[in-house]
């Protein structure tokens, strides 16, 4: 779960290195990660529950908050440091459980407002107060989009396995990004290639085969809880390769968003 939340914490520096529009680089990045994907679900559960497509809606929504959340993620840190939008889009599992309990109507207790409080402050600090600029509107896209796609993951597998959940994901994501190869201004480059190929094997295939395989030894709200490790893991890489020193704003936002994080993981295992 360590190596899982490490690879995510490098998976800004994919996009930007790869000087492709976040678009585009979505498209390569799932294009790539599908056959591997799907050879798991395949493995893991059979053709017959991949292709079992009722209900199809969660599925096809799910998706679509892939491509979409990915798109801005990656958008905005092309455009802006890496702390603040890294903080931002981990305010979305927050995000997840707003929606659960408005339409799911899941229990509210104290960990939730609690959480949920904190994550707020959490994206206020990591931008130093209430001006919002381009990039941390669009990293609060990609949060909100980020939610939407736990929420729907979550009622997508109340029917469906997983693992064949997270294939149609990437699967959707291909056809939804597939436009913006025509609609985008880039041009192939042989490390565009390279990097975008890393991103689907590595940061994408192996990261959600170690994520899954972890799950076998521990418990999902503990992994949950490791998974706020990407935060870290993405500042200190942004600052030995980009240079990029968190404020004190970011890091005391940093702090909010991953004790928020962990507290509605405890309100789980407390379930």
């Amino acid at each position: 779960m360590l190596i899982t939340t490490f690879i995510w914490g490098s998976t800004p520096f994919m996009g930007i290195f790869s000087h492709l529009p976040s678009g585009v680089f979505v498209f390569f990045r799932v294009l790539f990660a599908f056959p591997f994907i799907f050879y798991f679900s395949i493995k893991q559960s059979s053709v017959r529950e991949f292709i079992n497509l009722k209900p199809f809606w969660p599925l096809f929504l799910s998706g679509v908050m892939l491509g979409v959340n990915w798109i801005f993620f990656f958008w905005a840190v092309n455009i802006t440091d890496v702390a603040t939008v890294v903080n931002i889009y981990y305010a979305g599992p927050i995000i997840s459980i707003i929606l659960a309990v408005v339409f799911l109507n899941e229990n509210i207790n104290r960990y939730i407002i609690i959480s949920i409080i904190l994550a707020f402050l959490g994206v206020i600090f990591s931008n130093g107060g209430f001006s919002v600029d381009k990039g941390a509107f669009i990293a609060f896209l990609a949060a909100i989009s980020y939610g939407f796609l736990g929420f729907f993951s979550k009622i997508a597998t109340l029917h469906h396995k997983a693992v064949s959940v997270t294939a149609w994901q990437i699967l959707i994501s291909i056809v939804i990004t597939f436009p913006f190869l025509f609609f985008s201004d880039w041009k192939f480059t042989m490390q565009g290639f390279i990097i975008s190929l890393i991103a689907g094997i590595i940061h994408t295939a192996l990261a959600l085969f170690l994520w899954y395989d972890a799950l076998n030894y521990i418990k999902v709200s503990i992994a949950s809880i490791l998974q706020y490790l990407d935060i870290v893991f993405a500042m200190i890489l942004a600052y030995i390769f980009l240079n990029q020193i968190p404020n004190y704003h970011q890091i005391i936002g940093a702090i909010l968003i991953i004790f928020a994080g962990s507290l509605s993981s405890i309100k789980e295992m407390k379930n």
